[in-house]
């Protein structure tokens, strides 16, 4: 029997758990190697507000799996940006480096044959010039966003602010311009994300999106439950539960039956302390999956960003119907109001909440309609074929 080759994750999150639509989505490609006989080893970066950089967290999610999690601060203060401004480097990158993890990546390299390197995030290529690799490896960039996108697009009205997340947007756009030219390949998640790059790098742009599997969840509903579930560290994310809780909550609250669940990792302390009528708000949950499929209806309020929503695609998979954005849906081929629901107004948003709580045969069909999306554009066996190919 011959030895496994092996890829190595280097990653600005971990895929394990499954926690948000990052984890999800790096796990997804990770599997997807598993599949097609490689052995796996993830380094990857979580947000802390303490440093544990000397022993990694180790976690085995299967026996050709190995993750090793490093805890780094990551808060930015206005001392950190203005540096950045001054050196135009990206503090958005800078903040996931540390020369401990870079030792810790190398000693990796040194002593395994990775036939693959993949950087999850354009933020995990701040290694790239500081490793030594084999000629022979093949390194990739797995953009998940246009990262420079969602700091153009911010929903921030604060003109001063604005001004600051337009130069940090401008520093990471240099990024993605640059660090392709020292890769063999660049994989986007998203169709609007390969037109972007495919534009500057033609020859290195491949589409490899996340696949699904539709399941038939018998999980009993919660009667006239929504859900939003995303990380709170992802601005986009933040600005979204912001509008919501400002706009749409309090039309929600007039009728006393509904029940609205939002959770997320780094769910900022307000949202916890808030006291919102028929309102459950909680932080990280363990299991992205369970936590979703007992409720009748995703709302995904975003208003910028790029990429394609993970969490929309999950509940798709399972059958739950889905009130997003026209910018929240974005990346997905869908059918407005027959495999999910576009609203892009408060006034929007509540009208489809109660119709598709009140008119469940309606959100069944979507849900149903959902599925078979699913099924036809994000087919596991066309993807892990695609991928064989290129690796």
């Amino acid at each position: 029997m011959t030895n496994k080759q092996k890829v190595l994750f280097i990653a600005n999150k971990p895929a394990y758990p499954k926690i948000d639509g990052g984890s999800i989505a790096i796990s997804k490609l990770v599997e997807s190697f598993e599949k097609i006989n490689y052995r796996i080893d993830i380094v990857s970066i979580s947000k802390s507000n303490y440093n544990n950089l000397n022993i990694p967290e180790y976690y085995k999610p299967s026996k050709n799996i190995n993750q090793y999690t490093f805890q780094k601060k990551m808060k930015i203060n206005l001392v950190n940006v203005i540096n950045s401004i001054i050196n135009n480097k990206s503090i958005q990158a800078q903040r996931f480096y540390d020369s401990r993890i870079n030792k810790y990546i190398q000693n990796l390299i040194d002593n395994s044959e990775y036939k693959t390197i993949i950087f999850e995030s354009i933020f995990s290529t701040i290694y790239l010039e500081k490793l030594k690799f084999n000629k022979d490896t093949k390194l990739i960039l797995r953009a998940h966003n246009i990262e420079h996108e969602i700091w153009f697009n911010s929903y921030e009205k604060n003109p001063v602010k604005k001004i600051i997340f337009y130069i940090l947007g401008m520093q990471i756009k240099k990024m993605e311009l640059n660090i392709p030219k020292f890769l063999d390949y660049i994989f986007t998640i998203s169709k609007n994300d390969f037109i972007f790059f495919e534009k500057i790098f033609p020859n290195k742009t491949k589409l490899i999106p996340v696949f699904f599997k539709t399941k038939n969840i018998k999980t009993k509903k919660i009667s006239k439950s929504i859900v939003h579930l995303g990380s709170m560290d992802w601005k986009p994310n933040i600005e979204g539960i912001d509008w919501f809780t400002k706009n749409v909550i309090s039309k929600v609250n007039k009728n006393d039956k509904f029940k609205i669940y939002i959770a997320g990792n780094k769910m900022p302390k307000k949202y916890l302390k808030a006291k919102f009528k028929n309102t459950f708000i909680s932080g990280k949950v363990e299991n992205a999956l369970d936590y979703i499929s007992n409720k009748e209806i995703l709302f995904v309020p975003i208003f910028s960003g790029s990429g394609i929503r993970i969490k929309i695609l999950e509940a798709m998979a399972i059958g739950i119907a889905v009130i997003s954005t026209q910018k929240g849906a974005q990346g997905i081929p869908y059918k407005n109001g027959h495999d999910i629901i576009i609203a892009n107004s408060a006034e929007d948003f509540y009208k489809y909440i109660c119709l598709l709580t009140k008119n469940r045969e309606m959100a069944i069909k979507i849900g149903k309609n959902g599925k078979r999306l699913i099924e036809k554009y994000f087919c596991e066996k066309e993807i892990l074929k695609n991928l064989n190919d290129l690796v």
